[in-house]
């Protein structure tokens, strides 16, 4: 009887898990720094459906860490290509795993109205120009007001998008294989 229960449970947790990785997880993102600083974020997992857990909201106070070990002198084991045996351009698949797991990851909403400015007017309006292809190529409510006076970085953004586990899961399995895969 014991084990059945125990053999019940697991198979009900695995079930559960193979649920959790194909349904979409849901993010909200949320960030405010005119009147007052607070930024949230916000987990709604199995489609939507589940009830909202909240990951951060900068409102709380943080809990004090513990002190920090101190770490004793070891020499250093070995990193890069004389650890790992690299295969190709380990940078063009850097890019090629930013743009899969970015194309993985859907834009319900997005809504941003920033204030912004660096200082210096000629940086400021250089920065806005770079940015002006993105503000129009990207959907949703985005509003970028340069500030030529004084350095500041105000405003409002609110985020709402969807993933699945499985999806982002491919594109660093690909990663993986190209960059320390068996060579061809």
């Amino acid at each position: 009887m014991a084990l059945q229960v125990l053999l019940w449970l697991g198979v009900s947790l695995i079930v559960l898990v193979i649920f959790l990785v194909i349904t979409p997880i849901h993010v909200v993102l949320s960030w405010q720094n005119d009147p007052a600083k607070r930024a949230t974020v916000l987990l709604r997992l199995f489609g939507g459906v589940s009830p909202t857990i909240k990951v951060y909201d900068s409102t709380k106070p943080s809990n004090p860490d513990k002190p920090a070990r101190k770490r004793s002198k070891r020499k250093r084991r070995q990193t890069g290509r004389q650890r790992w045996n690299l295969h190709g351009d380990i940078l063009s698949e850097a890019v090629t795993l930013l743009r899969r797991v970015l194309g993985a990851i859907h834009i319900d909403l997005l809504h941003l109205d920033v204030e912004v400015c660096l200082g210096d007017p000629a940086e400021t309006r250089q920065f806005y120009g770079k940015l002006c292809p993105l503000i129009y190529t990207i959907g949703g409510h985005v509003i970028l007001h340069p500030n030529f006076g004084r350095a500041c970085l105000q405003g409002t953004a609110l985020a709402k998008f969807h993933f699945t586990l499985l999806g982002l899961f491919w594109p660093f399995v690909r990663f993986g294989r190209r960059v320390f895969g068996p060579v061809k």
